[in-house]
């Protein structure tokens, strides 16, 4: 089945089969994953530097996303030399990527 759109084709059996792929490569890394999580156990308690929390108390955003800082920690500090903290910096890239988007829409 295809249905036309005027500038292409778009066939839901191909999205539908990309869709069941990406799924399946999913499902494949998560396969990889560790099973050592036992339900019930201080495991589920949360972990801010091997304190226990006060009864209520919470976990900052900070905390939450440590381990995603942590892994990318390599990647963050080169891209740490391009953040200058100058707003006309930020106003530039905005501008060099929007040209480059427009360029690809138009050309492409």
């Amino acid at each position: 089945m295809r249905i036309g759109s005027g500038e292409g084709f778009w066939s839901p059996i191909v999205w539908a089969i990309l869709a069941l792929g990406v799924l399946a490569i999913g499902f494949a890394i998560w396969l990889q994953g560790r099973r050592t999580y036992k339900r019930g156990t201080e495991q589920e308690e949360p972990f801010l530097s091997g304190e226990r929390l006060p009864e209520g108390a919470g976990v900052g955003a900070t905390h939450l996303y440590w381990g995603f800082a942590e892994a990318l920690k390599p990647l963050l500090m080169r891209l740490g030399a391009f953040h200058s903290g100058f707003l006309g910096d930020y106003v530039g890239w905005l501008l060099v990527l929007l040209v480059i988007s427009i360029l690809v829409v138009m050309l492409g």
